[in-house]
């Protein structure tokens, strides 16, 4: 057992160091630091690094911080950092100069932020505490299950504010309080108009209500718990896709007029819908107690029966005339209904209100090429 005197002030204990049956040929043993490791000088660094002594855990704080005045870089740290399994207090990273090897990192009982250039951290599974994250770039931790909250704080310069650059992945997280990307934002508002993501992967545990992405390309909300309402405003998307069982309130969408929207675990819409995408499908939902306004050139909602309001789809080509639309069980429309489509299934076995403007038209059991909007 060592005992060791930071220049920082802060006593450090090394403690458990026990040779490990599994100690590779160099004669390395594996060891725990018990108390806080903080390595912000050459002379902490050097003190840290003991000869023969390999600390995979750490029981308390974790604080390193390179570049700058500080004398060191993260390839300095590298010997350390890398080794590193678990943390059980925080862990505060700022490392200008490049990315911090923490490529061992799987757990960390307290905060975990990170702060001028991302970290290599793809084997972190579980934060107790809060996440913060604020550099330029992606926002990328693909195996984390599990969090506090997420405050996202991006960083970008003018070479960085271009379509396409920047990535946001929390795909496998299942338990978060929140994300954020402003403190004082509602839970579940997010609005990326700042900065230039392209991609947002989000697991079943990351609630979103409201979503502005004006760049986002490809979008993916594994949640699949009911949402009070959905609002998605992402005209470039190309591909988005929710996994939520129902909207309870209003439920918006705007992609790409030649992308793709799919929610096939939606259920019941709980207020008016408006959907705009190129090709649209939600084939377990069954009611909407709204208006339904559709603008899509291929729309499949093979099992709705119920729409308590209007009805209307039209496509997003320059003639405003859909290529097809699958209502195959819609018997009971409360308002008006307008289908301007080349191809329409629709039940017709039983009589519904279409008061207001609706014209007949041929929407019978098996699909056929009509013009259903306007005159019918």
């Amino acid at each position: 057992m060592k005992k060791l005197l930071f220049t920082t002030l802060l006593a450090l204990i090394l403690t458990g160091c026990e040779k490990d049956s599994n100690a590779d040929s160099g004669g390395v043993t594996l060891g725990t630091f018990a108390g806080n490791l903080d390595i912000s000088s050459q002379s902490s660094l050097d003190a840290a690094i003991p000869d023969g002594t390999y600390i995979n855990a750490i029981g308390g704080n974790l604080v390193i911080s390179t570049g700058g005045s500080t004398g060191i870089t993260v390839g300095d740290v590298e010997y350390i950092s890398s080794q590193i399994n678990s943390v059980g207090g925080s862990v505060t990273i700022n490392t200008p100069d490049g990315s911090l090897d923490l490529s061992e990192l799987t757990s960390v009982g307290g905060n975990y932020s990170i702060q001028g250039s991302d970290a290599n951290d793809d084997k972190l599974l579980t934060v107790d505490g809060d996440i913060t994250l604020n550099y330029e770039g992606d926002y990328d931790m693909p195996n984390l299950t599990s969090v506090g909250n997420i405050l996202l704080t991006p960083v970008t310069s003018s070479a960085s504010k271009k379509p396409g650059s920047i990535s946001i992945n929390f795909s496998k997280v299942i338990a978060c309080n929140s994300l954020k990307i402003d403190r004082t934002s509602a839970i579940g508002a997010l609005d990326f108009t700042s900065f230039p993501v392209s991609s947002i992967f989000f697991g079943a545990g990351i609630l979103v209500k409201s979503l502005i992405a004006p760049l986002a390309i490809n979008i993916q909300f594994l949640y699949s718990l009911p949402l009070p309402s959905l609002f998605i405003n992402a005209p470039n998307a190309t591909n988005l896709s929710i996994a939520t069982t129902a909207v309870n309130g209003p439920f918006a969408i705007i992609t790409d007029v030649l992308g793709t929207f799919s929610a096939p675990a939606l259920a019941t819409i709980g207020g008016n819908a408006s959907i705009t995408a190129g090709t649209f499908s939600a084939n377990k939902c069954t009611r909407v107690d709204g208006n339904l306004s559709i603008n899509s050139n291929d729309v499949s909602m093979t099992t709705l029966g119920t729409v308590v309001g209007n009805v209307s789809v039209t496509g997003t080509n320059s003639d405003t005339t859909a290529d097809s639309v699958n209502f195959a069980n819609l018997s009971n429309v409360g308002g008006s209904l307008s289908i301007d489509a080349l191809e329409v299934n629709q039940n017709t076995g039983q009589p519904h209100n279409s008061g207001g403007n609706s014209q007949p038209h041929n929407s019978g059991g098996n699909s056929q090429p009509h013009n259903s909007g306007g005159n019918g």
